[in-house]
């Protein structure tokens, strides 16, 4: 998606989709066909259409089961879709427009148990990192999903605790007892 023109993507999905997978946090484009699906969304609706044939002539027929990896699936497509391939035909339509976005950072920024930021194999005296930022440096390898909660909660204490002690020291906090 990142290299699409304004880094846009489409999810296109059919009424047989609705109910069956995770909610979307915002709401898409409904239509009764995909031409007007594809004028909703501002697409090219001869390039919508050539793209779903495409699709719909790759999905392979098997036992549909969104709650388990099932056997339907796509031949002839790059890449391919391994599980949950149904044809996109059956109004009403959806689009969901997609863009990319950096969720954490492998193996990211390196800290301290006092989640002081390290430049150079020195500890930062003022700055201070928790959570997805520094997930990958707690972990090593991998990504365990939620993992970055735990990492957040547990070093946002140490890292406020730590940032609060580092103003006080400095006179970079209001006196409370003025």
């Amino acid at each position: 998606m990142a290299q699409q023109p304004g880094q846009v993507g489409y999810s296109i999905t059919d009424a047989k989709a609705v109910g069956r997978f995770m909610p979307p946090v915002f709401a898409g484009s409904k239509a009764g066909s995909l031409p007007e699906l594809a004028r909703m969304l501002g697409l090219d609706e001869t390039a919508l259409l050539a793209t779903v044939n495409q699709y719909n002539a790759a999905c392979r027929a098997g036992t549909f089961d969104h709650a388990v990896l099932d056997d339907c699936h796509t031949e002839g497509l790059q890449p391919a879709k391994t599980h949950w391939a149904l044809p996109i035909d059956t109004a009403p339509f959806y689009g969901y427009a997609l863009q990319p976005g950096v969720t954490f950072t492998y193996l990211g920024t390196k800290v301290d148990a006092q989640a002081r930021v390290h430049f150079g194999g020195q500890s930062s005296s003022n700055l201070f990192a928790a959570g997805e930022i520094m997930a990958g440096n707690v972990l090593g390898q991998g990504y365990t999903a939620g993992v970055g909660m735990s990492i957040g909660t547990a070093f946002g204490r140490i890292a406020g605790a730590q940032a609060a002690s580092a103003a006080a020291k400095n006179g970079n906090l209001a006196s409370k007892s003025a």
